[in-house]
């Protein structure tokens, strides 16, 4: 899985294009199960799951906020926790700390709008469940608990601060876990990978039977982050990608359509191959001194053909 990795300079919309997607409860739910190994998730029902538009700015880092915080509650028990789920396409070394202060900021934000008519209830504070969804080329090197940022904190026991927050690692997951998921999530961590238009147009075609079996609502999302995100990483030259699923989206062809349209333009990419092969070999036979009709049996290229090669070989 370590070829055709997206370009480090490629200016991928990482925060808006997940903020998108996951903005769907049923996204959310499809990314905490078939990645988040945990016995409380699958006690998580989509109708106990409301998300919290409030902005959560940090002081302390400047025109930071938090991406996505959703308010849960878990299925016949009565124990309402915070699902903060960060986005990150670059390392930060800082996340254990920032982690803290979004944190602290939603804990604020409870407490502000608790009910106060109840005084004698006991202080208590919800669980908040810190997550970071990467999507970058370079291996995760940020600390994953909060306590490995305190310098000397081996020598200290229980007594000081701890958390562990969740890491998504989209680049480390191998094609075969994604496909085998059959669902939108998959789907959507296996193009991020991709930037290469070949193994995008190969990748898409062994989605088809998952895009066709997507709910109509999440089939709509994930054409809309195909046509807005993925295609915007090809390179300004080969498009082909890129205008067919803009075209798919505004007249609404069917996912059949789709298909037979990747595998046109698949075999145009072949053809369009074979021709710049047969071009390098005729331009090295000028190279060499060959005369037209020596260089037209061995490429089968006319005459015409050749003539213009020479002109454009000098």
């Amino acid at each position: 899985m370590g070829k055709n990795r997206k370009k480090q300079d490629v200016q991928f919309p990482h925060d808006s294009s997940y903020r998108y997607l996951l903005s769907s409860k049923k996204l959310f739910l499809e990314l905490l199960r078939s990645f988040v190994n945990k016995g409380w998730v699958n006690q998580v029902d989509e109708t106990q799951v409301e998300e919290i538009k409030q902005t959560f700015i940090l002081p302390d880092f400047k025109r930071k906020e938090a991406d996505i915080v959703y308010k849960v509650r878990l299925n016949g028990r009565d124990v309402i926790f915070y699902m903060l789920v960060e986005l990150q396409s670059t390392v930060d070394l800082a996340m254990p700390y920032r982690l803290l202060l979004y944190q602290v900021e939603i804990w604020r934000y409870v407490l502000r709008n608790r009910d106060t008519e109840d005084s004698e209830a006991p202080f208590s504070l919800p669980v908040i469940v810190p997550m970071v969804l990467y999507n970058g080329q370079r291996p995760w090197t940020a600390k994953r608990r909060f306590r490995e940022l305190l310098v000397g904190g081996e020598s200290f026991g229980a007594e000081l601060l701890d958390f562990e927050y969740i890491l998504l690692d989209v680049e480390r997951y191998t094609e075969t876990e994604l496909l085998a998921l059959s669902n939108t999530i998959g789907s959507v961590f296996l193009l991020d990978q991709t930037a290469d238009q070949a193994l995008l147009l190969e990748r898409l075609q062994k989605l088809m039977g998952t895009i066709r079996q997507m709910p109509e609502d999440l089939q709509t999302q994930f054409m809309n982050w195909l046509s807005n995100i993925i295609a915007s990483q090809l390179p300004d030259k080969n498009r082909d990608v890129e205008q067919l699923i803009q075209e798919l989206k505004e007249k609404g062809e069917n996912t059949m359509g789709l298909q037979k349209n990747l595998e046109a333009i698949k075999q145009q990419g072949i053809e369009q191959g074979r021709e710049l092969e047969k071009e390098t070999v005729a331009k090295n036979l000028i190279a060499l001194g060959l005369d037209n009709s020596m260089i037209t049996a061995a490429t089968g290229f006319p005459e015409s053909k050749i003539e213009q090669l020479r002109n454009h070989s000098f």
